[in-house]
């Protein structure tokens, strides 16, 4: 793994690209729809017996991130990541790179309960209801506080306007990565990378977030003043209460929110 991230950085630096590193701020899991022995699946880099995010996937994250959130216009879209997909085979000027490990990571084990299966199977006149028998599945999740190297390459390191596209696009994936989060199970707070903390710190971060990841903040420090997304809308934070946030959503109305709901901006 070592030798892979350092032939990682060597192409970086001979391409003239872009790599930064980031830190778990909870769990993250990719693949889970994947086979495998315990029912869902994990996505697992083979030569290297590791996790990892798939460039495509990067990819496709900043590129939501850009359109949606950054409101970069289509011929900027178009420029750095490439026409639709629907438009036939194209390339964008930057070339996304698999997001590695920089070391063996840890593994937590979670678990999902769905409460209602034949509703969710679609069986005929199936509906949600209370007398259906829940069914645990167990699933693997990279702990917090991992750390990841993720890079990107001009497509032509000559090209003046690749160099600054690559640039622009480390910059989106780095907003993206840490507002929207990567893998599966974002919408319940798993994927979010946030700025790596050295030595102490990030142990200290480690052991708080493996105690009770439910009510420790998934970024350290108070949240008081701050924004974040919940709901897919961009909130205020008035008071900061532990396990509970009291947010300000646009239209000025306030509520009281689970923090592994929202996810700070």
């Amino acid at each position: 793994m070592t030798e892979a991230v350092k032939r990682l950085e060597a192409l970086v630096k001979a391409q003239a690209g872009c790599s930064f590193q980031r830190m778990t701020a909870w769990r993250f899991v990719t693949g889970l729809g994947r086979h495998h022995p315990v029912e869902n699946g994990f996505a697992w880099r083979h030569d290297l017996g590791a996790p990892y995010i798939a460039g495509s996937s990067l990819k496709g994250l900043a590129r939501a991130y850009a359109r949606d959130w950054a409101g970069l216009n289509d011929e900027t879209l178009k420029r750095i990541f490439g026409p639709k997909p629907e438009a036939g085979l194209a390339i964008g000027s930057v070339v996304f790179l698999d997001g590695l490990p920089t070391e063996p990571v840890a593994l937590d084990a979670d678990v999902m309960t769905p409460h209602s299966g034949p509703w969710y199977q679609s069986e005929t006149n199936a509906v949600p209801a209370d007398w259906h028998s829940p069914t645990p599945i167990p699933f693997l999740t990279v702990a917090a506080g991992q750390t990841f190297v993720f890079a990107m390459l001009p497509r032509n390191q000559l090209n003046q306007q690749h160099q600054e596209d690559c640039k622009k696009a480390a910059d989106l994936l780095k907003e993206a990565l840490e507002t929207l989060g990567a893998g599966a199970k974002t919408a319940v707070g798993y994927g979010q990378f946030v700025e790596e903390q050295g030595g102490d710190a990030k142990t200290q971060f480690r052991a708080a977030t493996k105690t009770s990841p439910t009510s420790q903040s998934r970024v350290p420090g108070n949240w008081n003043g701050r924004e974040a997304i919940v709901y897919s809308e961009i909130v205020r934070i008035v008071e900061d209460r532990g396990a509970q946030l009291l947010v300000r959503f646009p239209d000025g109305s306030e509520e009281e929110v689970e923090r592994r709901e929202a996810k700070l901006r």
